[in-house]
């Protein structure tokens, strides 16, 4: 007889494709992988990544922004000594309001020295520890007896008087000093003379070093207020000038003008 060749069983068209069982011992993995994940990461593994490196961010800006306004702070502060801002000073009777920042100085105005400096001959005398002054700041008048306040509030006390020579006339400097708070405030004063009596010519408040022993003088057309901390031996000066128009303007080395006060 013929010999009869066995078929295997064809795979009809269409039919799906048979599972194959993996091989013993190799586990069988899925080619589909969910979608946003990275392989071997978990979502909430990515979650906690996220969160990090915001903080992260978040840190590092804030400390940035803190360190630029640190050295902006110190850029216009003398590094020899304390020189906090001035305070605000008002107009002296009958004189015309000037700003404390922003007005020219007597460099700028073209003035240069306006004629300040040490007294020559002898001055009027004036009963200064016992008499009334103005306030710089716009406070009531400053009533002082033996040199001192007596009522309550802040305390003033007469610093030094130092005669003057100011526009070819006879001027004295006063200084008074007002404790009140931690910073302690000097009133610094210019009077000329009418007749015998004094008549303010320009006011100015500045706070002062709390720690600091100030010494007063005219010099070069200014008034200097040198002030040296015993504890550590650090020594600064102010110098207050007197612009074309009258007012007051401070300043020290490193800082420039800080504004000016009033004028007569």
């Amino acid at each position: 007889g013929q010999a009869t060749t066995a078929r295997m069983p064809r795979q009809e068209f269409g039919e799906p494709a048979r599972e194959r069982t993996p091989a013993p011992g190799r586990p069988g993995t899925s080619r589909e992988r969910p979608h946003g994940t990275l392989p071997g990461r978990s979502a909430g593994a990515r979650r906690r990544l996220m969160r990090q490196r915001l903080v992260v961010f978040v840190t590092v800006t804030i400390g940035v922004a803190l360190a630029i306004a640190a050295a902006q702070g110190c850029e216009n502060r003398d590094s020899q000594g304390l020189h906090p801002l001035p305070a605000a000073s008002s107009p002296a009777a009958g004189g015309p309001p000037l700003s404390i920042d922003g007005a020219p100085s007597a460099a700028a105005s073209g003035h240069g020295d306006s004629g300040l400096g040490p007294a020559v001959g002898t001055p009027p005398a004036v009963d200064w520890p016992n008499r009334s002054y103005t306030d710089p700041s716009g406070g009531p008048a400053i009533k002082l007896n033996g040199g001192h306040t007596t009522g309550g509030g802040a305390t003033v006390t007469l610093t030094t008087v130092l005669p003057a020579h100011y526009r070819d006339a006879q001027a004295a400097l006063v200084v008074l000093r007002r404790v009140e708070g931690s910073v302690p405030v000097d009133l610094v004063q210019l009077f000329g003379f009418s007749g015998d009596a004094p008549v303010l010519l320009a006011s100015r408040a500045s706070a002062a070093d709390p720690q600091g022993v100030a010494s007063w003088r005219v010099e070069n057309g200014a008034l200097i207020r040198e002030e040296r901390v015993a504890l550590t031996g650090a020594s600064s000066s102010t110098r207050y000038t007197v612009r074309g128009d009258g007012g007051l303007e401070e300043s020290w080395p490193g800082a420039g003008v800080t504004g000016a006060a009033t004028g007569g």
